[in-house]
């Protein structure tokens, strides 16, 4: 089995900030607030960062960029909507412009005029979209294990899988949640990331589970990504056998072919704490790279 660096160790060893919480709005959606979750670190003058989970994580996925990224930076994590303490959108389908508006409108509150936006697996959808959604609000953008998302679907193929993800989401048993964590990470990863990851689920509601599964369905990140206009940086574990390399990221990457592709060798889908010191710097490099 793999050993951290004392780097790596030193932020997984971090306790995480307390959750937050802040009444947004999202008139689009009707004229009541809806409450979310967050965590942060870090100066409120700061440049922000702002952080997207994947569908079955939470904010206490980020706990390493929360403990290392706040020296220079505002660090925000979401609960997305339906995860943790977040509230659910008020729409039974709710497609990827709901996500992203729910985004501006914590960004909204939390007064954040700008920040680099950093999306996970099912968050680098939000992540695309929020970025052409809200061009104005976002100074870079970052997706780590991202996926094409599968709005190409049609009819019978689409249908049975919603079906099949919807199942996936139901309660797990402790050996399925240690198989989907080999899954998620790359084989010989010491025991304390797998920990972490193991735990992630806890956030994950049932309704959230599948609000989140039904967004999937209504966007391709791929011309997201290629009609972003902010600097974009692609992120990915050789060993991600949760969203491979050649079937997404690289798809992403030859849709705009100006990002910054990071390749992290020994890593699989969770780079962000399989190897946190590594996914700081490129966070930091792309908060940094519009002020260069």
């Amino acid at each position: 089995m793999k050993s951290l660096n004392q780097e790596d160790r030193i932020l997984l060893e971090s306790g995480l900030p307390p959750v937050r919480t802040v009444d947004i709005e999202i008139p689009r959606l009707g004229e009541a607030p809806l409450a979310m979750t967050y965590r942060t670190g870090g100066p409120v003058d700061k440049p922000a960062i702002v952080l997207l989970h994947g569908i079955g994580s939470s904010s206490a996925g980020y706990r390493a960029q929360l403990a290392g990224l706040q020296d220079s930076f505002r660090v925000v994590a979401w609960d997305a909507p339906g995860y943790g303490q977040s509230a659910l959108l008020r729409v039974s389908t709710p497609g990827v412009e709901d996500y992203a508006d729910a985004l501006m409108g914590l960004m909204s509150a939390l007064d954040i005029g700008t920040a680099t936006i950093v999306g996970s697996s099912w968050g680098s959808v939000i992540a695309a979209a929020f970025v052409n959604r809200y061009p104005e609000a976002a100074r870079s953008l970052v997706l780590s294990a991202p996926n094409v998302a599968l709005g190409h679907l049609q009819g019978e193929a689409k249908s049975r899988e919603v079906e099949a993800l919807l199942h996936a989401g139901k309660a797990m048993s402790p050996s399925d949640r240690v198989a989907m964590v080999d899954r998620l990470v790359a084989p010989d990863t010491p025991s304390a990331v797998r920990d972490h990851v193991l735990r992630l689920g806890v956030a994950v509601t049932p309704a959230g589970w599948a609000h989140a599964v039904y967004m999937v369905f209504s966007a391709s990140t791929p011309p997201l990504v290629a009609a972003a206009t902010v600097p974009v940086s692609i992120v990915v574990g050789d060993r991600d056998r949760m969203a491979p390399m050649v079937e997404h990221a690289l798809k992403l990457h030859t849709a705009a072919p100006s990002s910054i592709l990071h390749v992290l060798e020994e890593i699989g889908h969770v780079p962000k704490l399989e190897a946190p010191a590594r996914f700081n710097q490129i966070l930091r490099n792309a908060a940094r790279v519009v002020d260069s």
